[in-house]
């Protein structure tokens, strides 16, 4: 079926359906990695997302039951230059199409993808509907210029029980990990698991009351879709609660430690989405190539006199990829803390560990 992406400045992307047959809107933008569609379409952080992969050929190696970072796929639509008519892994447990066309993803085959990062790259992130082409473009505009995008959710589908199903605290395991779950991927409290740490599931409209009452040692906030100012009710806890335990927090996690700090969070023209942007550690001087997908940023300037300073900064574009308190006893990042190349936790989750030793968090530093 010919189909079309409009965006919500009227330019148009022509292409041929495949995955789930119907309609989607959302907010479009690139993902610039080679590999790793799989987990980009499991990312809680796309839910509701039209992704632009702009690397040619997707889908060559299948998807598998592992690789996900949700039980489910969270994006609204795909885009790809060319879908592999091959599948060559033997990993591979079912096709990219079957995979989307099981979870309502809407693919378009033959999108000039360059082209379209070239005009977001240029115009900045905006909404746009996948359609068939037949339809008519004024209608299409209207439902585009409507949509405010999927509502923040109390967590989105796929991601951990919270904590009234989850198990309780050990008393007797490793350290007691609260995690304020905004929309988490699995790898985050896998990196956990594997430091011994016993992580225990709390929406963000938990009261800090009963996270204290959990006998947690440290609070991990994790990544999610949306705009930081949607979760009022999550910046007033953790601005009550700042100090009380060693905090970390990633993407969105990090925007609510800065705002809850007094800090503030813009969204930025062009996010960053996919491999290889390098981010420098002031702190040490060091620089990693780093793995991300966010579409808001800390304001620098409105960190002035406030209790957190940048700990990490893009070297491309200049922006703040990180902040860090001693008072507040917090450390947060924009990007995606991955293990190393000998498959142990992420650097940043041990300094997470030794946090909650050296000032305060429980018993025992995990191993690793």
């Amino acid at each position: 079926m010919k189909m079309i992406l409009l965006l919500e400045d009227g330019t148009s992307f022509p292409g041929e359906s495949f995955g789930a047959v119907g309609e989607a809107t959302g907010w479009v933008h690139d993902e610039r990695g080679v590999v790793g569609y799989q987990e980009c379409l499991t990312d809680p952080d796309n839910r509701g997302c039209i992704v632009n992969m702009t690397y040619p050929l997707i889908g060559n190696y299948g998807v598998n039951d592992e690789d996900g970072e949700s039980d489910r796929a969270q994006a609204a639509a795909l885009l790809v230059k060319e879908k592999s008519r091959v599948v060559s892994s033997w990993r591979a447990g079912s096709t990219l199409e079957a995979f989307m066309d099981r979870w309502g993803v809407v693919g378009l085959e033959g999108v000039d993808t360059r082209a379209l990062a070239l005009h977001l790259r240029e115009h900045g992130e905006m909404r746009g509907i996948v359609a068939p082409a037949a339809s008519p473009t004024t209608a299409l505009l209207a439902k585009v210029r409507a949509d405010a995008g999927p509502p923040p959710a109390d967590r989105p589908k796929g991601s951990r029980p919270h904590a009234a199903s989850a198990r309780p605290f050990e008393t007797d395991g490793g350290p007691r990990i609260a995690m304020l779950d905004f929309g988490c991927r699995r790898s985050y409290p896998r990196q956990l698991e594997a430091l011994s740490c016993q992580v225990r599931s709390f929406p963000p409209t938990a009261a800090w009351d009963e996270i204290r009452a959990s006998g947690a040692d440290g609070l991990f906030l994790s990544n999610g879709p949306g705009a930081p100012e949607a979760f009022e009710p999550a910046r007033r806890m953790l601005a009550a609660a700042l100090g009380e335990l060693p905090a970390f927090g990633i993407a969105l996690g990090c925007q609510m430690l800065a705002l809850a700090a007094g800090g503030k969070a813009t969204r930025m023209g062009q996010g960053h989405h996919g491999a290889n942007y390098p981010v420098r550690d002031l702190r040490t001087g060091r620089t990693a190539m780093t793995l991300q997908n966010h579409s808001w940023v800390i304001d620098e300037t409105s960190l002035k006199g406030g209790v957190c300073t940048v700990s990490h900064r893009n070297l491309n574009d200049g922006t703040v990829e990180g902040v860090s308190s001693e008072r507040g006893r917090f450390l947060g990042v924009q990007f995606s803390p991955v293990p190393d190349d000998d498959g142990r936790p992420s650097a940043l989750f041990r300094e997470f560990m030794e946090r909650m030793a050296r000032t305060g968090g429980k018993r025992q530093k995990a191993k690793g």
